[in-house]
């Protein structure tokens, strides 16, 4: 292939690079896992060269974790069976296959997470390799700087349906993205997605059987050429949508690419924005201002060759008063525009066919226009013997049809102004991988293997009697995890204090060691009959900021293992209820971590908070803030009395029924959906802070949700939970629809019947 003067070379590692072979038993050049490297010593960068088989999930996932700037995980030739979503971390990574026919990573059968694959980190490339049937997204790519996707194809091999993930390859909030020569199948939203982005470039891929081939949405700065988008619903989609921390998309090119016979049934979820795209759509745009689409072949799209729509085409509520929904200096000119139109489908179709028969214009503008705007709304130029219709929304309802006053308007003349050309996207370099010194994996080395070597507890480690010097809190309202019960301790350096921020989470000293184990009595009924302990999750505080890891209990309760790539297993117990229950328990590998607790992508705690822990102490009647104080721990607090206390969510004396939802909402998922959480792309933001309601969800439509809108419109329909898409995902056990993602596999029944009553108490809308 040509190289291309904005053509990314492929990562290589340079002098210090070594191959490393990960299979169990075979190292060559590995380096010492049992000893950090001195601060001045850097870590070099290795070529990893990881089989599959076995054990591949944890053996993979370690791998990234360790990962260092630089590092290269190479896969071999054939299929990876994976049951959890991989999760990468640490920037300037590489990882390549042989060829996206030839390395094959299956995530049939998916167990664990959301995506197949999530990496938050910089200068991140995949490359010659397939992701197959996962679950949610195959490949999301969260808050980067230079992201390259070559040679990757993301398919579902069965027949389409709603329950297939919703993107392919998925870059959101990044800046700096190629896409190359990448392929899409399947996908229930769109294959290619590129979301809230700053300069894309998408060449030479094929996007086939998804319900949008190509979609750029709320992107500034995209150009999108010599791609083939066949046999989708529609084939290449430019969107701008309400409710999004990015708005205001614009700068696009469409060019010199081939979309033909995009005439497959639409099989998005019914409450998704792409169910709204009708099939047989070459192009649409949708309120995104400075679109040029040029030099296509645009051919056999049977109910529109271009679309060309306002927001209030699809018939959504806009409460995002920030929100432009009318399209603005759009461009189409010297396109190839053939057999289109011939066979409309869609509501809007239906009515339109009633003036033009059988078959649509070529090119489709609803009309809608911003008041006492002074600059053009369309151009349409040489597109040869291609028709036109302004077919005028507004005017378009069934008085009008019915009384004869509606008419359109298809003179070509009234839309002839050229628009200038806008100008290319140049793509940059990745940035060299750069000084490893204070890269995570450095603290994870020096993790000590056993819990033991904290030095938190007195005893038997079993009992979890607190060390001297180690102090035992609780929380009012606390984050669900199937049921287990959980006990949490904060070590910190001896005379340092942690201070008071607010109502959030508390400041603590570097050195500081927060502890949480996770545990299940055998029987909840008779607490004398013992517990299991399964995991210590542990946070410390270094110069370089926090990091968590895991720590896995063993069969005789005597210590708790370093699980840094996670783990499962079988869990039994009686229930309050008298019943048996069973879950097949998560623990968390490092990364998944820091997806929950990633705050502008830094890791961060989010338990303990000043208003959170603003309770008696456990086993004590005195406050704990009062005994963090008096004991010299804490600082800052002027006294419990006069705090902001969080509600417990199940006591109905500590709060109003929305104070106790709130709280709920806030502890279980506002550590994602919060403007700086990983979930900020959705514009949902449940934080206790947030007061607006229509930003914690009131009327709010989805976005990226896929299957997951269950058929439903809104995030929050006031009065109506079984037509809500938040309580729909709270009380959802299956992969891909249940919120939060990961950390619980049950319902916590408790909590959803709480949401359900505060839904019903909201005012209902007329």
């Amino acid at each position: 292939m040509k190289q291309r003067e904005d053509q990314w070379p492929i990562s290589k590692v340079g002098k210090v690079g070594r191959l490393l072979v990960i299979a169990g038993c075979l190292v060559i050049g590995s380096p010492s896992f049992s000893q950090e490297p001195q601060d001045d010593e850097a870590i070099a960068a290795a070529t990893y060269l990881i089989p599959p088989g076995g054990d591949v999930q944890f053996r993979l996932q370690e791998r990234l974790i360790e990962a260092v700037p630089g590092d290269v995980i190479e896969l071999q030739e054939g299929r990876y069976v994976l049951k959890n979503q991989l999760d990468v971390s640490a920037s300037n990574i590489t990882i390549r296959g042989k060829g996206s026919d030839k390395t094959i990573l299956s995530f049939k059968g998916q167990t664990g997470g959301g995506q197949g694959i999530e990496a938050t980190g910089d200068n991140f490339v995949i490359e010659g390799l397939a992701v197959e049937d996962t679950v949610g997204n195959a490949i999301k790519v969260l808050g980067a700087r230079n992201v390259t996707f070559r040679d990757v194809r993301t398919e579902w091999t069965g027949p389409p349906k709603a329950s297939n993930g919703a993107y392919g390859l998925y870059p959101v909030q990044c800046q700096n993205v190629l896409l190359e020569n990448c392929r899409s199948y399947g996908a229930s939203d769109a294959g290619l997605y590129v979301g809230q982005c700053h300069g894309v470039v998408v060449r030479g891929c094929r996007a086939e059987r998804n319900v949008a081939g190509i979609e750029i949405e709320n992107t500034v700065g995209a150009d999108v050429y010599e791609n083939v988008a066949t046999n989708n619903t529609g084939g290449i989609l430019v969107f701008d949508l309400p409710g999004l921390q990015v708005k205001a998309g614009r700068d696009v090119r469409v060019y010199q690419n081939k979309i033909t016979l995009n005439n497959h049934v639409n099989f998005a979820d019914p409450g998704s924005i792409v169910a709204s795209v009708p099939s047989g759509t070459g192009v649409m745009i949708m309120a995104t201002d400075s679109v040029e689409v040029f030099e296509n072949e645009i051919k056999g799209n049977e109910t529109g060759s271009i679309l060309i729509l306002s927001y209030l085409a699809v018939e959504k509520r806009i409460s995002d008063k920030s929100y432009d929904p009318i399209p603005e200096l759009i461009s189409i000119h010297d396109n190839k525009i053939t057999e289109g139109g011939q066979n409309p489908m869609g509501t809007l179709a239906k009515m339109l066919s009633r003036f033009f028969g059988k078959s649509l214009p070529d090119i489709l503008w609803d009309g809608a226009v911003v008041p006492d705007s002074k600059v053009e709304s369309l151009s349409v130029v040489d597109n040869g013997e291609a028709t036109y219709v302004n077919f005028k929304l507004a005017d378009l309802d069934l008085k009008n049809v019915v009384a004869g006053g509606y008419s359109y308007d298809d003179d070509l003349s009234n839309v002839s102004a050229k628009i200038p050309r806008l100008p290319a996207v140049k793509l940059r370099p990745h940035s060299p991988p750069g000084s490893s010194k204070n890269s995570a994996v450095r603290v994870y080395r020096s993790l000590p293997d056993q819990l033991s070597g904290y030095g938190l507890f007195k005893g038997d480690l079993k009992l979890q009697q607190p060390a001297e010097g180690v102090f035992w809190y609780d929380l009012n309202t606390q984050l669900f995890t199937d049921y287990a019960e959980k006990r949490r301790f904060i070590k910190m350096p001896s005379g340092k204090k942690a201070k008071a921020t607010g109502g959030g989470v508390l400041n603590f000293p570097v050195g500081t060691v927060i502890a949480k184990t996770f545990s299940y009595p055998h029987d909840m009924t008779d607490l004398k009959k013992g517990e299991r302990l399964i995991e210590t999750r542990i946070e410390l505080r270094r110069e370089s900021g926090w990091y968590g890891a895991s720590y896995l209990w063993n069969k005789e309760q005597t210590d708790a293992k370093l699980a840094l790539g996670g783990s499962e297993m079988e869990v039994n117990w009686k229930h309050f209820d008298g019943e048996m229950r069973k879950v097949r328990y998560q623990v968390p590998n490092a990364n998944q971590c820091i997806s929950c607790h990633s705050q502008n992508s830094r890791f961060v705690p989010i338990g303990p908070t000043l208003r959170n822990m603003n309770r008696k102490a456990p086993g004590s009647e005195i406050n704990q803030l009062e005994l963090m104080t008096n004991g010299n721990l804490l600082e800052g607090v002027p006294g419990h009395e006069n705090l902001e206390s969080f509600p417990v969510f199940d006591d109905e004396s500590s709060g109003s029924l929305s104070e106790r939802a709130r709280a709920w909402l806030d502890v279980n998922c506002a550590h994602c959906h919060r403007p700086t959480g990983s979930a900020r792309t959705t514009g949902l933001d449940l934080r206790w802070d947030q007061k607006d309601l229509t930003k914690a969800g009131v009327w709010k439509s989805p976005v990226a949700a896929g299957q997951a809108a269950g058929g439903r419109k809104f995030d929050i329909v006031p009065g109506k939970p079984d037509e809500s898409i938040l309580v729909f995902r709270i009380e959802s056990d299956q992969l891909g629809i249940a919120m939060p993602s990961s950390g619980r596999r049950l319902v916590h029944t408790e909590g959803v019947e709480l949401i359900r009553e505060w839904i019903e108490s909201l005012p209902k809308e007329e």
